[in-house]
């Protein structure tokens, strides 16, 4: 039997294991070294091991772990291999230097306090990012819970443990079905309690608990009076939460928002699937829509509504006329289709806008501007690979001309950087650089890509750099935040 203990060396000694992370009812977790790669990684263990596991149960776990480990993205922990040792199957991930959010949200209660509100919405928010990247993926998670959201040392939140449950037997006086996946008793979904499979849209209940407890400190389905458990009122069709309420230290224009991002935690929790969001990116854009923000004519990023310049690009923010809403125009020039396309990106409606801008490349293959669009619409409905694809080609052109080439290496940037490949993602906003010296949103950009790869002076001297074209600038104000807590 496999003893792992301080000093073991595994996979002809490419892994030295350090010290026990976390011990569950099904899994141990060892930090370890991974000498080959000179970087930290985490060793996960199933205490069943194949002595006393079944062959359905190692071929299953296997199953999951390989479908986990093409889950590539910032907000999801990554499988990076399968290690078999004296008979044991261990998963080697991605090791996260911070705490779980059960943790955070536990030492938050414990002094009274809950999350800021632009804090909480923003690790909301990545979570449905993470989830809406399993789910494009045909991956559901099932057993999602703030236990298994863990935090960066710069508060980034990864989901972890996809696919897991899935395989493991229920615990006893836990409800579900092996087809399901059980989930944990007070992180589950009505219908799971009920004992039916999980699905997509089970997960989104769970996230649901999540913004909840982000939102006010407490479990939805916890009774004030303690006479009830959460499990139970889980299964109670009567019971429905009560919304969460804003705070009172809270302006009358932040109570007003929190109002409105309760109304979608509200709506993730709708006992029937049938009243909750369509996708995890239905939710986002559901947030994003409450979010007081203006878009820039410029650069398309969006910035706080109370900005006067872009704090990405410098552009003077303006309000922009509502657009006409376009019209099919088979014989449109690529130029016109473009246009249109820009149009109803202003309007959220993504799908036609990409139709458009492959009408045009359509057209003109050779029209560098719709690829640099092209990708920008991609990115944001999180179709990073093809993305990378779309603007792969469009770099590749002979006569890319240096802004339009400056954008697409900008998007392509930001499509590698969602799909965890760091150094891509430098790579790309260097030679973005190349062509505008001196860009405040390049360089906040390679400020957050420093600081993914490790690379924390740097990242650094990048966010002063923006502080000192654009003082206000929140974003690298909050990065400068985040490094200084490391």
């Amino acid at each position: 039997m496999l003893t792992l203990r301080k000093g073991t060396e595994l996979d002809n000694a490419r892994y030295v294991v350090h010290d026990v992370l976390d011990t569950g009812g099904f899994a141990s977790v060892w930090k370890a070294s991974d000498k080959q790669l000179n970087r930290d990684v985490a060793l996960k263990r199933l205490l069943k091991h194949r002595s006393t596991a079944s062959s359905e149960e190692i071929s299953a776990l296997l199953e999951e772990a390989r479908k986990h480990a093409h889950l590539v993205h910032t907000n999801i922990v990554q499988v990076y291999d399968i290690i078999e040792e004296e008979g044991e199957d261990l998963l080697v991930i991605e090791y996260v230097d911070g705490q779980s959010l059960w943790e955070a949200l536990r030492e938050k209660a414990k002094k009274g306090q809950v999350f800021p509100l632009d804090r909480a919405i923003q690790i909301l928010t990545d979570t449905l990012s993470g989830i809406a990247f399993a789910h494009s993926k045909n991956v559901c998670h099932r057993d999602l819970g703030p236990m298994n959201i863990l935090l960066t040392s710069g508060g980034i939140p990864k989901i972890a443990d996809f696919g897991i449950a899935r395989i493991l037997p229920t615990a006893p006086g836990e409800q579900g079905s092996s087809q399901g996946g059980t989930g944990h008793r007070e992180f589950m979904s009505p219908e799971q309690a009920r004992g039916e499979p999980a699905d997509f849209l089970s997960d989104l209940f769970t996230v649901g608990i999540v913004g909840y407890l982000l939102l006010t400190g407490r479990h939805p389905f916890a009774d004030p009076s303690g006479l009830f458990q959460i499990a139970e009122l889980l299964k109670d069709p009567n019971f429905t939460p009560e919304p969460p309420r804003p705070p009172s230290q809270l302006t009358t224009s932040q109570q007003r928002l929190f109002r409105e991002y309760a109304a979608v935690v509200m709506r993730l929790l709708n006992r029937e699937r049938a009243g909750r969001f369509a996708s995890a990116i239905e939710a986002i854009d559901a947030i994003e829509a409450v979010t007081p923000s203006l878009e820039c004519l410029v650069c398309s990023e969006r910035v706080p509504e109370q900005s006067r310049f872009c704090l990405y690009c410098g552009a003077k923010v303006e309000v922009a006329p509502t657009p006409p809403t376009p019209k099919e125009a088979p014989e449109a020039t690529p130029e016109q289709l473009v246009a249109e396309g820009f149009a109803l990106t202003r309007s959220q409606r993504w799908d036609a806008a990409i139709a458009r801008y492959e009408a045009a490349i359509k057209k003109d293959p050779s029209f560098q501007k719709a690829y640099r669009n092209l990708g920008f619409a991609m990115n944001h409905i999180r179709q990073y690979e093809p993305a990378v694809e779309m603007l792969s080609k469009g770099l590749s052109l002979p006569t890319a001309l240096p802004d339009h080439s400056a954008g697409m290496l900008y998007e392509r940037s930001y499509a590698y950087f969602n799909l965890t490949k760091y150094d891509d993602a430098y790579r790309d906003i260097q030679d973005a650089l190349k062509h505008q010296p001196g860009s405040p949103r390049f360089l906040y950009y390679r400020a957050r890509i420093q600081r993914f790869r490790g690379h924390f002076e740097e990242s650094r001297q990048d966010a002063q750099e923006v502080l000192k074209r654009i003082p206000d600038h929140i974003g690298a104000l909050r990065l400068l935040e985040e490094l200084n807590v490391r």
